[in-house]
């Protein structure tokens, strides 16, 4: 009896021991890329892995759409990879494939796709504003402009819709989805940039549109005639509200940031003429 209380005891004690041993520390590491997808790969090709289309808008991600502007603006060639939904080794999408390399995070995928297809820089004062704005747009505005989305129930439909859950699943998984999912990305949003009150969102939200405004003045895109890296990360973040459902974005915009909007058409027309049901 004592000697099974003992083995007992010692097996717990060693458990709690490997447990406290893996978290404290174990040097934290990251997956090894994996083997492509895409085993016939055409030599200097993009296979963007993506969300499946959305019916008013490229993609409920804007990410992807950030990522898939970046190979319409600079003329480089790329396949849209959406018949199965994959998941990068960093467990997020979109990622790429280029020549059989596996590439995650859309920061990676602007810096390698500059690097392979000699994509210039803007000079270098307006090179570090385009870093500074991307930074905005896909850390700050990103995690407000989510809460938003999470509010109501659209954005939840349309996400459940572009996994691929067959029809007769989803009302039964809806419920499931719009708690687990939405739980986490409140969580996400909120280590990120802070919990707020609905106003205060509105009144931080409000600063990161009049920088954006501001920036822009009277240039056609933010750094003059032609779309860039900048304008892919901004139109990415606003386009994936604006367009797919209603929401207190558009009339913020419709009120108080004109020039924004008008300038979210200029992109949609130069990038996405026939890609939009508006």
């Amino acid at each position: 009896m004592v000697c099974s209380c003992t083995i007992k005891a010692a097996l717990i004690v060693g458990a709690v021991g490997f447990f406290i041993y893996r978290k404290m520390f174990k040097k934290p590491s990251i997956k090894p890329k994996p083997e492509a997808y895409k085993k016939d790969y055409k030599k200097d090709t993009v296979y963007l892995y993506q969300f499946k289309r959305t019916r008013k808008c490229p993609n409920l991600s804007p990410f992807c759409i950030k990522v898939e502007i970046l190979c319409r603006a600079y003329n480089i060639p790329y396949e849209i990879c959406d018949d199965k939904l994959r998941w990068s080794r960093n467990g997020s999408i979109p990622f790429i494939e280029l020549n059989g390399e596996h590439i995650a995070d859309t920061d990676l995928i602007e810096m390698r796709l500059r690097r392979h297809f000699n994509i210039p820089s803007l000079p270098a004062a307006q090179e570090a504003h385009s870093v500074a704005l991307t930074r905005l747009a896909d850390n700050h505005l990103f995690n407000l402009l989510i809460r938003y989305k999470i509010i109501g129930d659209e954005f939840f439909h349309i996400l459940v819709r572009s996994i691929g859950i067959p029809k007769f699943l989803q009302p039964l998984l809806f419920p499931l989805i719009r708690a687990s999912f939405g739980k986490k990305v409140y969580q996400r949003s909120t280590g990120s940039i802070g919990d707020f009150e609905l106003k205060e969102m509105d009144d931080i939200l409000h600063r990161d549109f009049q920088t954006i405004q501001d920036y822009l003045g009277d240039q056609k895109f933010l750094f003059g005639d032609k779309v860039t890296a900048a304008d892919a990360a901004v139109f990415g973040q606003i386009a994936s509200v604006i367009y797919p459902f209603r929401c207190s974005i558009n009339d913020a915009l419709e009120n108080d940031f004109p020039k924004i909007l008008e300038y979210c058409e200029r992109v949609r027309q130069e990038i996405y003429p026939n890609d939009f049901t508006i």
